[in-house]
């Protein structure tokens, strides 16, 4: 703290000048680098399928509840107690006994009943957009949350000549209504 004055009415101002700069990443960067990596992390690990199948039993399993019962409202082949279940299941069980591969038991009901028997829609063309548009959505959130961030703290936070002058100006305007209401 140094004081600056060559006498004159302001010119005491103390300068307060301090480096706000810092060395490296504050506490408060390290934690949103923590929470995007963490989140970069998780989003990685969900993408990937839980290693395959290991039995016909779970093949079974898995592709029925991957597929809607044409006459029940949201619920999986698996869930239902129709008929159509009931036989969508059984399909799948012989072709899966017949040594067929998921997406050709998949291609052959989508043939047999439309695309709106798949639960999850595939994952090209169009369709992606379901899948790709939250995670561009979140980072692009992201993105604009940390600019903002940034942008709020910036500009520069040394004592500037205007400042000492506006300071100067309000302590003379304080000095002058406070000489004279001790007059009054």
């Amino acid at each position: 703290m140094s004081r600056t004055g060559s006498g004159a009415i302001g010119d005491d101002v103390v300068d307060h000048r301090v480096d706000l700069r810092s060395t490296g990443p504050s506490f408060k960067q390290w934690l949103w680098f923590g929470l995007v990596a963490s989140m970069a992390f998780l989003l990685f690990v969900a993408s990937f399928d839980d290693g395959g199948v290991t039995t016909d039993g779970e093949r079974v399993q898995q592709l029925s509840e991957s597929f809607a019962c044409p006459e029940c409202a949201g619920q999986s082949v698996a869930e239902s107690n129709a008929g159509v279940a009931s036989t969508i299941r059984q399909f799948i069980r012989n072709e899966v006994t017949a040594g067929s591969t998921d997406t050709e038991i998949r291609d052959q009901l989508v043939i047999a009943y439309g695309s709106e028997v798949l639960l999850r829609p595939p994952s090209e063309g169009i369709s992606s957009l379901i899948w790709i548009l939250p995670v561009i959505v979140l980072v692009g959130g992201s993105a604009a949350v940390g600019w903002t961030l940034h942008r709020s703290r910036g500009g520069s936070r040394d004592v500037t000549d205007a400042d000492r002058l506006l300071v100067a100006e309000a302590r003379q305007r304080a000095a002058t209504a406070g000489n004279s209401s001790e007059a009054s």
